[in-house]
C-alpha cells in the first residue's frame, strides 16, 4: 500500500489554523465549560399573609462559611429597611426563617456570604397578599387595574386617573408595584360634587408579568 503525503497550501494552511483558533476558544467559553450553578432560594409556603413568616432553603452556595439574607425593599412600619438575617447550614442547605413585612407586596429574595459579602440577586419572591389575590384579573397595562377596581368594586364611573408618587416609607421595588389616584363618580351620582377618590396599587409577580390587584385604600 503506497502512503501519500498530503500537502497543505496556503489557504489550507489558514483554514486549518482558523479550526484550531475556534477549538481553543469553545473550550475556553463559559458555555462548553463547566459552570459552577446559580444559588437556589425555595420560600415556603409561596404566599404568606401579613404578621405570617415564611421559612426558606437555600442551595448552591459552595464553601460559604456564612449566609444572610434579606428582602427587597421590606421594611418596618416606620420605613426601615429590614435587617440582614443569618441562616444555619445543615447538609449542604442554609436555611431560616424570614421576618415579615409592613407592607403587602413581592420582594425579591437578597443573599450575601457572611456580613461584608457583595449581594446576590436569585429568582425567588417572597409574596405577601391577601387570600383571592392572585384570582384577580390581570392586564398589561397597571393603569388598567384601577379602571377595573372602579368599575368591578365600585361600580362606578372613572372621572380622573393619574400616577401617584410612592411615599417615603414604601420601599417596595417599583417595577412590581405601582400606586395610583383615581376619581370617580359613585352609581348614579354624576354630580361633581359626589365624586370620590381611591389609591389603588397594582402590582405584578415578575418583572414580565401582567399586572393585578393588590390593595385599595383612601390613603396612599
Amino acid at each position: 500500500m503506497k502512503t501519500r503525503l498530503l500537502v497543505l497550501t496556503p489557504s489550507m494552511r489558514s483554514l486549518a489554523l482558523l479550526v484550531s483558533v475556534t477549538a481553543v476558544l469553545v473550550l475556553a467559553s463559559p458555555s462548553a465549560a463547566a459552570r459552577v450553578a446559580a444559588p437556589s432560594a425555595v420560600v415556603e409556603p409561596a404566599v404568606i399573609r401579613l404578621g405570617q413568616r415564611a421559612s426558606i432553603a437555600v442551595s448552591g452556595l459552595r464553601a460559604a462559611r456564612s449566609v444572610q439574607i434579606r428582602m427587597d425593599g421590606a421594611t418596618y412600619p416606620d420605613g426601615k429597611l429590614l435587617p440582614w438575617r443569618s441562616l444555619r447550614e445543615s447538609g449542604g442547605v442554609w436555611r431560616g426563617k424570614l421576618p415579615f413585612p409592613s407592607l403587602l407586596g413581592v420582594y425579591r429574595i437578597l443573599l450575601r456570604r457572611g456580613s461584608g459579602g457583595g449581594c446576590i440577586r436569585v429568582s425567588s419572591f417572597v409574596r405577601v397578599f391577601e387570600p383571592g389575590t392572585i384570582s384577580r384579573p390581570a392586564f398589561r397595562d397597571p393603569a388598567e387595574v384601577a379602571r377595573w377596581w372602579v368599575s368591578a368594586v365600585a361600580h362606578g364611573t372613572v372621572v380622573a386617573l393619574k400616577r401617584w408618587p410612592r411615599i417615603a416609607i414604601d420601599r417596595r421595588d417599583p417595577r412590581l408595584h405601582r400606586l395610583f389616584l383615581v376619581a370617580y363618580s359613585p352609581p348614579g351620582r354624576p354630580a361633581v360634587e359626589d365624586r370620590l377618590g381611591m389609591f389603588v396599587t397594582a402590582f405584578r409577580e415578575s418583572y414580565h408579568g401582567r399586572w393585578r390587584l393588590l390593595e385599595a385604600t383612601a390613603e396612599p
